[in-house]
């Protein structure tokens, strides 16, 4: 498996590689530990206690640098093989990899430590990992606040009165002590490595409460803010229930003086059927046209089941027919395969449906010019809609949420895009949106062929 395509794969390799310079460290700066020694010995010959804090910082940076690249590393390990979960005995795991290498650190430059300090350190950072929020910056974090423990803890490595319990007890540390002793009586060194030491483990204690407290207040406002989504999501869909009512009812009111103006032109046209003014009988014929036509749109927006076969040509004639480009130097292109089967539609809907996509790209645009294709052809026993716009594109990172109700990434109410894909879905279709930055946006509907025979919905059932 390619390891770039792996990202676990990059943190093992990447964690081996830093427990294998943490082991080496001290091969790769040979010279290093003879210094200390030297600087050591000539502190005693000059009875220079400076000299002798000098030594005991390179001594600390020595062996924090050496003991971060092995804790860090075997965190990064860890990480790479079970990744950043909270499974239990990933712990036991990361301690048994920093022991297992310090145990070969020790073997391999023959320091003679005991294990008790790095003991006392890896349960510090087993201690406080619970409070490292595994999330962004987790590397960074955690690499500051290791740091600032294991320059403690060798610090700690250096206090005589800890020496009778087996702290500080390699072969440098130990030199570095008896120096003190000789130059000091040990007041030095129990002074100034117990004052770095509590100062540096303060701050990995505040660094650790500023991180975890952080978290929390993070933590606290996502979820503010996720509730105030739901919330806004909630408040959407109640307005939108309420409207989609009203409407309804208003809708299902018109019906009534439609019936009443049907009535009365039947009378009309009762009363001049015989009558040579055949102008007016036009006229009613044209009016009763009209009444019933209002008719069948009034039932398609009350009842969505309601569907009639529709050939595609009228369909986008009638959608275009509303589209208002009126000061826009947008044009609209239509490409439509010769023959095309009918499709099985509710018109008023499915109509809304397109006219929301269009409208869309109208105001994607922006009033710059452009052109929207609406190009309908078939593929099998499908009609496949494609609807391409040359205008800004959509971000990669809104492609999924578009389809959410309320998502909008204009002061609107976001509604549009969800009402689309209900319609498409109701008709037994998919419906789905590729975009290029920059370059264009591409919606593509996919209807099924309207089969004859097909069950139809009539509406005089409706009409009462």
């Amino acid at each position: 498996m390619n390891t770039n395509d792996n990202p676990i794969s990059i943190l093992g390799l990447t964690g081996c590689i830093l427990l294998l310079i943490g082991i080496l460290i001290p091969s790769i700066f040979d010279g290093w530990s003879d210094y200390i020694v030297e600087n050591i010995e000539a502190s005693i010959q000059l009875q220079d206690s400076g000299k002798l804090v000098i030594t005991s910082l390179i001594f600390t940076a020595k062996y924090s640098i050496s003991n971060f690249f092995i804790f860090f590393g075997a965190m990064v390990l860890v990480n790479g093989l079970l990744g950043r979960t909270d499974m239990f005995y990933r712990l036991f795991i990361y301690a048994g990899i920093v022991m297992v290498t310090i145990v070969v650190y020790n073997i391999l430059h023959h320091e003679g430590f005991s294990y008790i300090g790095h003991l006392i350190t890896l349960s510090i950072i087993l201690f406080i990992h619970h409070y490292i929020p595994k999330q962004k910056n987790f590397y960074v974090i955690y690499a500051v606040i290791l740091f600032s423990i294991l320059m403690a803890m060798s610090w700690m490595q250096l206090i005589p009165l800890l020496s009778k319990l087996g702290i500080g007890t390699s072969d440098i540390a130990t030199s570095i002590k008896i120096a003190d002793l000789y130059l000091t009586n040990h007041s030095l060194l129990n002074t100034l490595a117990a004052i770095f030491f509590i100062v540096f483990l303060i701050i990995s204690v505040i660094l650790v409460f500023l991180v975890h407290l952080l978290h929390k207040q993070i933590t606290a406002m996502e979820k503010i803010q996720e509730n105030e989504k739901e919330l806004k999501e909630a408040r959407i869909a109640l307005v939108e229930s309420k409207v989609y009512e009203e409407i309804n009812s208003l809708v299902h009111d018109l019906k009534t003086p439609l019936s009443t103006l049907e009535g009365l032109s039947s009378l009309l046209d009762m009363r001049y059927k015989n009558n040579k003014l055949s102008s007016i009988s036009i006229y009613i014929s044209r009016m009763e046209a009209a009444i019933q036509k209002m008719n069948d749109m009034i039932s398609e927006i009350l009842y969505e089941d309601i569907k009639q076969p529709i050939a595609v040509k009228e369909l986008l004639e009638y959608v275009t027919s509303h589209l208002i480009l009126a000061k826009q130097n947008i044009e609209i292109q239509l490409e439509l395969e010769e023959g095309m089967p009918l499709i099985y539609i509710n018109k008023i809907r499915f109509s809304r449906a397109i006219s929301n996509i269009l409208e869309n790209a109208i105001a994607s645009l922006a009033g710059s010019e452009g052109i929207i294709q609406i190009k309908v052809k078939r593929k099998d026993n499908s009609i496949v809609f494609q609807i391409v716009d040359n205008g800004p594109g959509i971000e990669m990172s809104h492609i999924e949420s578009i389809w959410r109700e309320g998502f909008s990434t204009k002061n609107s109410s976001g509604i549009g895009l969800s009402f689309v894909k209900t319609v498409v879905e109701n008709h037994n279709g998919t419906i789905h949106v590729s975009s290029v930055p920059g370059s264009h946006t591409q919606m593509k509907i996919t209807l099924p062929v309207y089969e004859e025979g097909e069950i139809t919905n009539g509406y005089n059932h409706l009409s009462r």
